[in-house]
């Protein structure tokens, strides 16, 4: 399956890449797939190429309604990316709260997720870009991957995540989606990369 990926991956519009993603969509999404397995050949890298050159293609096509609604495997990815997303906040959570009662949780598998999925803060300037989108289930999934990201890393060790095409991406968005949950959820997202930024700032002098 991933070698169907890096044969494909100039071809993202491809009837054999939209299959491959979707059954790899499928198979990250089952409760009983080993996700170990799936990351050990390279899931992380694969998913983030292919992400990477539709998201490309996409924040260049004057129709970006068209390529949104099927013309790309993108919902599919971004499914994907949250579900690995979503797996690694689990483990997270569950060895913390381990921790907090005593209970002496797993905090190596949860940091070894941590570190694995980390390449995938790489994502969050495109996922941003994104986001001021006419497609509900992009928009969903867009900030669903965003929330988790910025939740589990803050805004990675990228200092462009709050440059101004991404304030303005943001604004934009903000301006759109009137609806208080949806801003709420942006503005948090906001919060945590502006001071992952002001952190990065403070230290860089010392590094």
């Amino acid at each position: 399956l991933f070698s169907l990926l890096q044969e494909h991956q100039d071809n993202v519009m491809g009837g054999t890449m939209q299959s491959a993603i979707a059954l790899l969509n499928n198979l990250v999404a089952h409760k009983d797939t080993n996700l170990q397995l799936l990351y050990k050949e390279g899931l992380v890298d694969h998913i983030s190429s292919v992400f990477i050159e539709t998201t490309a293609l996409l924040l260049e096509s004057e129709d970006k309604c068209s390529i949104t609604n099927g013309g790309t495997p993108l919902l599919s990815l971004l499914d994907i990316l949250q579900s690995m997303l979503r797996h690694t906040s689990t483990v997270v959570r569950l060895a913390l709260q381990a921790q907090k009662s005593d209970a002496g949780g797993d905090t190596q598998t949860a940091e070894d997720l941590l570190l694995i999925n980390k390449p995938l803060t790489d994502l969050i300037s495109l996922l941003i870009q994104l986001l001021p989108n006419d497609d509900p289930e992009v928009y969903e999934g867009v900030i669903q991957c965003l929330s988790l990201l910025v939740q589990l890393y803050g805004g990675g060790d990228n200092p462009e995540c709050m440059s101004p095409e991404n304030i303005h991406s943001f604004a934009e968005t903000l301006t759109s989606h009137q609806d208080p949950k949806q801003q709420k959820l942006l503005l948090q997202i906001i919060k945590r990369l502006v001071s992952n930024c002001r952190q990065m700032d403070h230290l860089s002098p010392v590094l």
